[in-house]
């Protein structure tokens, strides 16, 4: 959380600065005669842009200000040149001011329109840099002029200004040089120059380098010039020297460094002096002449790496190539020598090699590829001289370049890859130029590359790049020539996003060159025909497959750019897809395409095609059910209903993609067509439920930019004249304003009180996108706005401030947002009284004890200050005496400063809780202490704009206002930090944080409200004492992020002013009094919560702090830095101070780590852990001192003291697990891991437990930040982990200390026993530091790429270590050492290290200890699942396979359990030979290597199998026997193949299956059993209907017959739960006859159902119930009568099982298997049949079954699961279609899977269709709208009832299913209104309705004392309008023509008059009861006001 910060701080870049100026500069404006600042506009803007105080504000009226002086210079009337100076001085002043930077561009471009007066410009300049350099004319600021004078040189048309520029140069270097030495003297003394003052300085030293790069004469000549220019020398080298300064200004002081020199000395001198001085080297030519330089030749020897680094690059950069190409000879061997070849290019390759950190790495890359830039333009120059054979470019130096590129390809920062790439382009470009090379040996040497980029494989990002650049120069057919399936590849690998940016740069050079090689080939026209044949059918699978993400991607990436390379291939994939010109079916008859994937490849084709403008127009409909299309002039039809089924479509980016093509249109001007404006009415309301957070984001973002559309579109037509506004004329602009008031009326309407989470979400984003683009503004006329009238009116107010109280916190901030875009005041809200009333209520939230509650009061004050206070200018007071704050609308002025008035009232209000706090914390805390009203502050704070002219002018009650703020807080503080901080074994609960908001404001304060007491006294007093810890624990956290908060953006103190000004609002004292309180905080509260928002608020202050300039505010935390080292180490700690992981410690070290500012050197990080890392090494070098006896009276206190050092070392290590924890500081720590690392791994020897538990969490820190977190399925590190060279290369100290310690730790191993480390007292056979580092090693991936043999850091010198500690007694190092070894191994050393291994393993028995052979095993299973399967190569894999199985099968003894008595060996050979068989199955099947290794395998796992009855009491005993029975059972069914195709003959697979089968499944042992019916699992799961498999002949009279007989014998559950799976999944996938008696099968469920207690049992059962109820609905369609009875009491029984596992408070795997059962039973698909035998089935109650199996599928379709609510969906749609497509003659089986809610609209169309005559279909209907109004009485407080109800499906809108039923009851009724049945089925209804209605109305439990009115209450809202919405649906049938008498309906209609007035105010129950009561009067509709607004 504290790291966001950082990002606000960078998002306030100009705001906390402005112009300064000067007092002098404003007098003198000031002296300006009347008569001529009143003739000039210059003065008048110049005025105003003073009086201004933001930098933002100043850049607009910037330019006012330059036209203002353009124009004064350029008037026709006659001006005096002194006027002219006048002006020009006062303009050319700003560009010497402070903070003036950002405006210099604007303020300099019209001086070159000024030529008349150039000269006078001229002038002014030279004397304003004169006064400026001279520091005795006014306060010396630093580079004001070197700063004006390089916005000047870096203008493009220097022009005029040139000479005078040159003329200053003097000034200039002088100004350059007194600033930087007075940064030098501060840092010095211990100062800490901040981002600003080194950009300042970086801008210093680039200036100085324009100066003598440009004017170098104007440096030399004279004595002065010279002093000049050598105290440019010693202040560029004392930068160079400092280790104080950024990059970026040690970059520049390089180059100036090499500007400077060439100013003194030729060509010649120069190459003598860089070669001499800089590297060392001597020859002939270098001259002994002593230069007034040869005083500095010592500093320049000295600088640090990074400096030296910096000169290096100045040298490349500065000095000519001709120098730097100059051979010279040295003088001792004669040999040749130039400084860019041998000085600079193996240095910065070492430097590469060997890099300090990240930031390190990304420098020298930096350099390196500015040299080869060099050398590949000396070559193409021919500067660079080759003659006498000489090389300069060795192939030395290329390998090692190429090395440094593969270590660097995949690096976590972005911009090093960039550099990697860079330079790889270069050494191709270098290689192709240098002469000495042919064609012939450039061509290998690159095709050999692109091999080892192809074999990285397509996930690694970083080969993209340059496999675009080989393809540049080998030809894209050459590179398929090396991989013919790489554009298949290529496309697939969008499935990943990391690399989807990569692959399409690589991609669209590889296109664009494949097209020009086919045009080259065939010519244009063939040559684009090949083309498409090669690049299209595999972009097209991938956009068919199916698979979401992949086409997501594509759709973004490469369509877009196959189309700029070939814009007519759209035609083509059209075509792919069926579409074309004269398409009249919907598909080719010969097209394998099913309809789904034609749609989801229409929908992304469409969209690319739109967003490049192919398409021409809009969409229109055509009058055959078609759409036509326009791209590129031909007309394309498409059937209209596919672009509903994509708008319909259940995967949410196909909606996305489609709705972007529909409502986007790149020219925004254009009005979207009829057809379009329909489809998007349609999936609005369908997509509000949405609850996936990226369809969310992306949806709204979709309308953001429809709306900007809209309004464009529509004020152009206005502007034109072609519309006006609600006319009558049906044109497009019409049609899309009704539209978009249509839609603004359904989103407001989506927010009614009771409506879920995500519809209520979706629809305030909406609504907030549509304020933005249209605000709201009253005075307007003749706005466009699409808003209905009752928008605004007070009652829709009113409600939207009632929203603000809502339990989830995003929603009431979304009310608040959209109520502040609303009119000031709000509408309805402008009365003392009416504010009050909401004060009042707010302030009752406020105080209330649950967060969530006081966070809805403190928006409700926030939105008050914001709209009445600063929008309004109330004034609020707060009377202590009624304990009230009361609002006054102003009514005139001179009341006072309303924002001071405010936090005054808050102040005091804070004031009176805190007196009583101090009275009685505990009955305080009761009331939630203060933390509602700090909440509130930090809200008015956030408001706040420190720089407005309000606060400004109050500056002085500001600062008292805030002093006060700050005494209460330390008031605050000493009443709640004792409680947060006491000792964790005192608290008297575990609080964590949502305990301690949740729980105590759920649990205790009712029963605490309801006692009325304080509970003290009872016991142990537990109650009050948890009430005080959440109060407090609340307040210190809120204390903290309000200061926090206060400092983001209060003005700081000035270094320029002792007393505070009015735009300085905290002095020194309280910034620092604010710091010593945070720290405070940090270091004494053990309560993580507290402490995790502590720390947020003191990053906070401390970023501001070394943001300033101020160097007492930059020391502040230093010294906090020091203060807190301090107390790590201090002395006399005990265990009691390590608990919770050492509380603040940690987070204050972050919070100082993390509020460092980019921009300027890391200065407290790097020191930190330098100290924390020489803690931690104390105890390491300390003996331990014998603990001291414990006494019965002080046992406890000498039980937690450690010996000195121990106690710091763990604060040490926990500070340093969380500083490599974090993601932010994940660059900047990259320099300390190894060295980190290393020491963890040494502190494992530590005798003291916390030490090595501390070193142990730090070192899975340091792990997860080195290789990335751990897949713990796959056994693998995430997608970006390392092999073992990038590892070794990043961290190249950790290489020498592994060897080392596995040297010493083999040896251990070795030595019996034994240990060197005898000072050790836990020193055990097994070394302490074994097990972390072959942790760290089995975390790294295999190279595919080996090292040479050169290579001294290659990981490959590390295996026989491992494989020694491989083959050791401990069976846990074995395990360690074999993962350990899959990373060590490269791709291309896999075949032989494998086939060493084996080659080890015995032939005969006893001639190998089995502990070596078992880790011999090991060795072979790890580097078969880990190397052998991620193997790209099939001829590699199938080599190692043969080479393998050779040498097994001679040692297949290991896996016979009469040879071999040693069972884990044995198991382990099996695993092998499975894990052989796996990756032999992978291969094309024609090297018979997998027959070979199934038959070895089938024989052995036989024979483990077969096993005679005497043995098995020996087996039950011994563990490992059970486990190679188990591996023998999984082998034995993996030896046999699941392939459909596999031919029948092999009888060693299948003979006795029968038999086996039995034998296993009744085995005497519960694992064979369980692995049995596991595999049989997948292999029911996986195989396929053939009637040639033997396995399936035999499953198929044979499989159910004998689990029946084991679900009757098995006992174990999981067992049990196995039959079950493996017959539900057996009847569900092959629908087959069920084999036995189906009722004693349901008898067996029933009765398990009954007895078993493990949840996955009962879920498999209701599965397999289902299965049974084909069988019962089959019996009551034939009318057995000896069954039908059971046969209906059996369904009725699954239906209430389903009914029960569907309830939403059932988990959700319940839920899951009520969802699977529904689907099995395909009893939803008797609904038909039911439908048309209603009357036979009457006894059977069969159709009451069904119906209600609908509606309770219609409640899972409602289910917070999306899975569930899809699955289901598809189920029900499926059934559907079937009936509509049998009713059409067609198949069914091509259907477009649909989202839910239209699934939801479906189902009820169709149960209407089916039951629409039956009046029991209407009493369910009706009773579901009667339950939706069923209201439970609750009791208590209204706003209680919003918090305290969880929902258990926050998903289901009980709403909308209301509006269907009733939408559908009136559509039947209107149907059937003739029937009489119907008739009394009416009138009984609506009288219930109206009875219930007036029953809830009358309720006194509903007061009126909701601030919204009652009817904007939650409950009861929905109890109102769907009672009411009842009435409405039934009242459409004319009652009087048939009864006559509705006297009692007039009566209750009568009664509901009276009692509904509470209720109205909300506007959705005020429409729909006028709507009833019209009805009633048989009047007309009301317009606008739809009843059903949600369908």
């Amino acid at each position: 959380m504290s790291s966001n910060w950082r990002s606000l701080q960078h998002r306030h870049k100009y705001t906390y600065t402005s112009v300064i100026f000067p007092k002098s500069f404003t007098e003198s404006l000031n002296q300006i005669p009347s008569e001529t600042f009143n003739s000039f506009n210059f003065f008048t803007e110049l005025k105003n842009f003073t009086s201004l105080n933001s930098t933002y504000s100043q850049l607009s009226e910037a330019k006012k200000l330059a036209t203002a002086f353009a124009n004064l210079l350029s008037t026709p009337q006659k001006i005096s040149e002194e006027l002219i100076f006048t002006c020009a001085r006062f303009y050319l002043e700003i560009l010497f001011l402070e903070n003036s930077l950002p405006l210099h561009r604007t303020l300099i471009s019209v001086l070159n329109k000024c030529q008349k007066f150039h000269h006078v410009i001229s002038n002014c300049f030279a004397e304003l840099c004169k006064e400026y350099t001279n520091s005795s004319g006014k306060e010396k600021r630093g580079f004001l002029v070197s700063r004006a004078t390089l916005s000047l040189i870096g203008y493009p048309k220097l022009g005029i200004l040139d000479e005078t520029v040159q003329n200053c140069s003097d000034l200039v270097a002088l100004d350059v040089v007194s600033g930087l030495e007075r940064i030098l003297l501060e840092v010095s003394s211990g100062s800490r120059p901040s981002p600003v003052v080194m950009e300042q300085c970086q801008e210093a030293m680039s200036c100085m380098y324009y100066l003598l790069q440009r004017y170098p004469s104007n440096f030399t000549g004279s004595e002065n010039n010279l002093n000049i220019l050598k105290s440019v020398f010693s202040t560029i080298l004392s930068v160079l020297k400092s280790n104080a300064f950024s990059r970026d200004c040690l970059v520049a002081s390089g180059v100036s460094f090499c500007a400077a020199i060439q100013a003194l000395m030729g060509p010649t001198e120069l190459s003598s002096f860089i070669s001499s001085e800089l590297f060392q080297f001597f020859s002939d030519e270098n001259s002994e002449k002593g230069l007034h330089y040869s005083d500095l030749v010592l500093e320049i020897k000295t600088p640090s790496i990074l400096s030296r680094l910096c000169l290096l690059r100045g040298i490349l950069t500065a000095i000519p190539r001709e120098v730097l190409n100059t051979r010279m000879i040295n003088s001792v061997n004669k040999s040749t020598w130039t400084i860019l070849y041998n000085g600079i290019l193996p240095e910065l390759c070492t430097y590469c090699e060997n890099p300090t950190d990240s930031h390190f790495n990304f420098h020298a890359l930096t350099v390196t590829q500015i040299c080869l830039q060099q050398i590949k333009t000396s070559i193409l120059s021919k500067i660079t001289d080759f003659s006498d054979n000489y090389s300069p470019f060795s192939e030395e130096i290329i390998s090692r370049v190429l090395k440094i590129i593969w270590k660097n390809l995949e690096d976590p920062l972005s911009q090093t890859v960039k550099q990697v790439h860079l330079i790889f382009d270069l050494l191709l470009d270098i290689q192709s130029s240098v002469p000495s090379n042919n064609n012939s040996k450039t061509k290998l040497f690159l095709s050999q590359i692109a091999l080892d980029l192809l074999a990285l494989g397509p996930r690694c990002k970083g080969r993209y790049v340059p496999l675009a650049s080989l393809t540049k120069r080998l030809g894209a057919n050459s590179i398929l020539n090396l991989n013919s399936n790489l554009i298949l590849e290529t496309v697939y690998s969008y499935r990943d996003d990391d690399v989807c940016c990569a692959v399409t740069s690589f991609l669209k050079t590889f296109l664009e060159t494949l097209r020009d090689e086919c045009w080259a080939e065939f010519g244009i026209e063939k040559g684009y025909n090949e083309f498409r044949v090669l690049a299209l059918k595999p972009l097209m699978q991938g956009l068919v497959s199916g698979q979401t993400k992949l086409r997501t991607n594509l759709s973004t990436y490469a369509i877009s750019t196959i189309l700029d390379v070939d814009t007519d291939s759209i035609f083509t994939m059209l075509e792919f897809i069926s579409i074309g010109p004269d398409s009249e079916l919907p598909k080719n008859s010969g097209s394998d395409l099913k309809l789904d994937q034609c749609i989801t490849a229409l929908v992304s084709l469409i969209k690319v095609s739109r967003n490049m403008a192919l398409i021409e127009g809009d969409i229109e409909s055509a009058s055959d059910n078609y759409a036509i299309i326009l791209i590129k002039g031909v007309k394309m039809r498409i059937p209209a209903e596919w672009f509903v089924m994509a708008l319909t479509h259940s995967d949410e980016s196909v909606r996305i993609d489609v709705g972007e093509a529909l409502f986007l249109n790149p020219k925004t001007a254009s009005l979207p067509s009829d057809f379009e404006l329909s489809l998007i009415r349609k999936a609005v309301p369908l997509n509000m439920r949405c609850s996936s957070t990226a369809f969310q984001m992306k949806w709204t973002s979709l309308f953001r930019k429809f709306f900007s559309r809209v309004r464009t579109s529509l004020e152009r037509q206005v502007k034109l004249g072609s519309w006006v506004p609600n006319t009558d004329s049906t044109n497009k602009a019409e049609s899309l304003y009704q539209f978009m008031n249509w839609l603004s009326r359904f989103l407001f309407y989506s927010c009614y009180p009771s409506a879920p989470y995500e519809r209520k979400t979706m629809a305030m984003e909406l609504i907030l996108i549509m304020l933005d683009t249209w605000p709201i503004n009253q005075n307007s006329q003749n706005t466009l706005h699409p808003y209905p009238k009752t928008l605004t009116s007070p009652d829709s107010t009113i409600s939207l401030v009632g929203s603000i109280v809502d339990s989830w916190d995003k929603l009431r901030e979304n009310a608040f947002r959209i109520l502040f875009c609303f009119p000031t005041p709000l509408p309805g809200i402008s009365e003392n009284d009416v504010i009050d009333d909401i004060i009042k209520w707010a302030k009752k939230l406020v105080h209330s004890p649950r967060v969530r509650e006081s966070d809805a009061g403190a928006l409700t004050m926030r939105l008050i200050f914001k709209k009445y206070v600063l929008g309004f200018g109330s004034i609020l007071e707060f009377s202590s005496e009624e304990d009230r704050l009361r609002c006054e609308v102003p009514e005139g002025s001179g009341k006072g400063n309303p924002v001071i008035s405010y936090v005054s009232a808050l102040a005091d209000w804070l004031e009176s809780v805190v007196e009583e706090a101090e009275r009685d914390l505990t009955e305080s805390c009761r009331k939630s202490f203060v933390h509602g009203i700090l909440l509130t502050m930090r809200y008015t704070f956030e408001e706040l704009d420190w720089g407005s002219e309000t606060v400004q002018l109050s500056g002085t009650e500001m600062r008292g206002v805030l002093g006060r703020l700050l005494g209460l807080i330390v008031r605050i503080t000493a009443l709640a930090l004792w409680v947060v901080s006491a000792d964790v074994w005192s608290m008297p609960f575990d609080m964590d944080d949502d305990e301690g908001e949740e729980g105590f404001g759920e649990e205790l304060v009712p029963e605490l409200e309801e006692s009325g007491t304080k509970r003290e006294g009872n016991g142990n007093g537990k109650p009050a004492e948890h009430v005080v810890m959440v109060g407090c624990w609340l307040a210190m956290k809120e204390v903290s992020l309000l200061f926090g908060t206060i400092i983001r953006k209060v003005p700081l103190p000035s270094s320029t002013n002792s007393n505070p000004t009015g735009t300085e609002i905290l002095d020194l004292v309280q910034l620092e009094t604010m710091g010593d309180h945070f720290l405070q905080v940090l270091l004494k509260m053990k309560h993580n919560g507290a402490i995790d928002k502590t720390r947020a608020g003191f990053t906070a202050l401390c970023n501001r702090l070394l943001c300033s300039n101020d160097s007492r505010l930059c020391k502040m935390t230093e010294s906090w830095m020091e203060l807190l080292i301090t107390r790590t180490v201090s002395k006399g700690q005990t265990v009691d101070d390590l608990l919770r992981r050492s509380a603040g410690i940690p987070a204050a070290f972050m919070a100082l780590f993390l509020s460092e500012p980019d921009g300027a050197p890391k200065k407290l990080l790097p020191k930190a852990l330098s100290r924390l890392l020489q803690i931690t090494k104390i105890p390491l070098s300390i003996p331990p001192n014998p603990q001291p006896t414990p006494n019965s009276s002080n046992s406890n206190d000498i039980s937690k003291i450690r010996d000195e050092g121990v106690v710091p070392a763990v604060h040490a290590f926990n500070s340093m697990r969380a500083a490599f924890n974090d993601a932010n500081l994940a660059a900047d720590t990259s320099g300390f891991c190894a060295e980190a690392i290393i020491v963890c791994i040494k502190s494992f020897l530590s005798p003291y437990w916390e030490v090595r538990n501390a070193a142990t969490l730090a070192y899975t820190a340091l792990l997860r930040r080195m290789v990335g977190f751990l897949n713990v399925q796959k056994r693998e590190s995430a997608r970006r982990s390392l092999t073992g060279l990038e590892f070794f290369h990043r961290y190249p100290a950790l290489h020498p200390f592994l060897l080392t310690e596995l040297n010493t730790a083999t040896e251990s191993l070795s030595s019996n026993g034994s240990t060197r480390h005898a000072e050790s007292n836990i020193a055990k056979a097994i070394h302490p530091s074994i097990c972390p580092i072959l942790i760290l090693l089995s975390r790294l991936k295999p190279s595919p790429i080996s090292s040479g043999s050169d290579e001294t850091l290659d990981p490959f010198t590390l295996l026989p270590f491992i494989q020694k500690c491989a083959t050791q007694n401990n069976l846990k190092i074995r395990v360690l050492a074999s993962r350990a070894l899959t990373g060590l191994v490269s791709n291309e050393k896999l075949g032989q290290v494998i086939t060493e291994i084996a080659i080890k393993l015995p032939q005969c028995e006893n001639l190998v200890p089995f502990n070596a052979i078992h880790g011999l095993l090991l060795q072979l299973n790890a580097l078969l699942d880990g190397n052998c399967k991620q193997l790209t190569d099939s001829l590699q894999k199938d080599q190692i396979m043969r080479d393998l199985i050779r040498v097994l099968s001679n040692c297949s003894w290991l896996g016979s359990v009469k040879k071999c008595n040693c069972p884990i060996v044995s198991t382990l050979y099996l695993r092998v030979l499975d894990l052989m068989l796996d990756i032999s199955r992978t291969g094309d099947g024609t090297s018979g290597l997998e027959t070979t290794i199934k038959s070895l395998l089938y024989d052995l796992s036989s024979k483990c199998l077969d096993i005679k009855i005497s043995e098995e009491l020996e087996i039950m005993h011994d563990p490992t026997k059970i486990e190679l029975r188990e591996q023998a059972a999984i082998s034995y069914f993996n030896s046999f193949s699941l392939r459909n195709n596999e031919s029948s003959h092999e009888n060693f697979e299948l003979d006795g299956i029968n038999e086996r089968i039995l034998s296993c499944v009744t085995d005497f042992t519960y694992e064979v059993r369980v692995s049995t019916m596991k595999r049989l699992v997948k292999i029911v799961s996986a195989f396929k209907r053939d009637e040639r498999s033997i396995f399936y002949s035999w499953a198929k009279t044979g499989l159910q017959l004998m689990l029946m007989d084991r679900l009757f014998a098995e006992q174990n559950p999981k067992c049990v739960y196995y039959i079950l799976k493996i017959i539900f999944c057996w009847n569900t996938q092959f629908n087959e006859h069920f084999e036995g008696s189906i009722f004693s099968f349901w008898e067996r469920l029933v009765q398990l159902n009954g007895t078993t207690l493990r949840a996955k049992t009962k879920e498999i059962i209701i599965r397999c119930m289902s299965i049974c109820m084909k069988s019962f609905v089959k019996s009551l369609k034939l009318e057995k009568r000896e069954e039908m009875e059971v046969s209906s009491g059996n369904i009725d029984s699954f239906v209430n099982l389903v009914k029960d596992y569907s309830d939403p408070s059932r988990p959700v795997n319940m839920r899951k298997a009520a969802c699977e059962a529904i689907i099995a039973c395909n009893l939803l698909q008797e609904a038909d049949f039911v439908s048309k035998n209603w009357e036979k089935l009457e006894n059977s109650n069969l159709g009451n079954l069904i119906l209600d199996l609908w509606f309770v599928t219609v409640q899972l379709l409602e289910d917070e699961d999306a899975s569930i609510r899809q699955k289901l969906a598809n189920y029900v749609q499926k059934i559907i279609s079937e009936k509509l497509d049998n009713n059409k003659n067609n198949l069914c089986d091509d259907f477009v899977p649909t989202q839910v809610d239209r699934v939801i609209e479906m189902s009820f169309d169709f149960l209407s269709a089916q039951f629409g005559n039956s009046v029991q279909y209407l009493n369910y209907l009706a009773q579901k709208v009667f339950d939706t109004s069923f209201y439970a009485s609750s009791r208590g407080d209204l706003v209680r009832q919003i918090f305290d109800k969880e929902i258990d499906n926050h998903h289901e809108e009980k709403m909308l299913i209301c509006q269907i039923c009733c939408s559908n009851l009136e559509k039947l009724i209107e149907y059937n209104n003739n029937s009489n049945e119907i008739q009394l089925f009416v009138r009984n209804w609506r009288a219930k309705f109206l009875n219930e209605l007036v029953l809830f109305m009358g309720n006194s439990e509903f007061r009126n004392d909701w601030i919204g009115g009652i009817g904007n209450h939650k409950d009861a809202f929905i109890a109102v309008y769907a009672n009411l919405l009842g009435i409405f649906a039934l009242s459409k049938f004319d009652l009087v023509e048939q009864f006559g008498d509705i006297n009692g309906v007039c009566l209750d209609l009568s009664e509901l008059k009276e009692i509904i007035g509470p209720f109205i105010r909300n506007p959705l129950i005020s429409n729909l009861y006028l709507l009833v009561i019209k009805e009633q009067e048989e009047c007309s509709d009301l317009n606008g006001f739809d009843p059903y607004f949600l369908l």
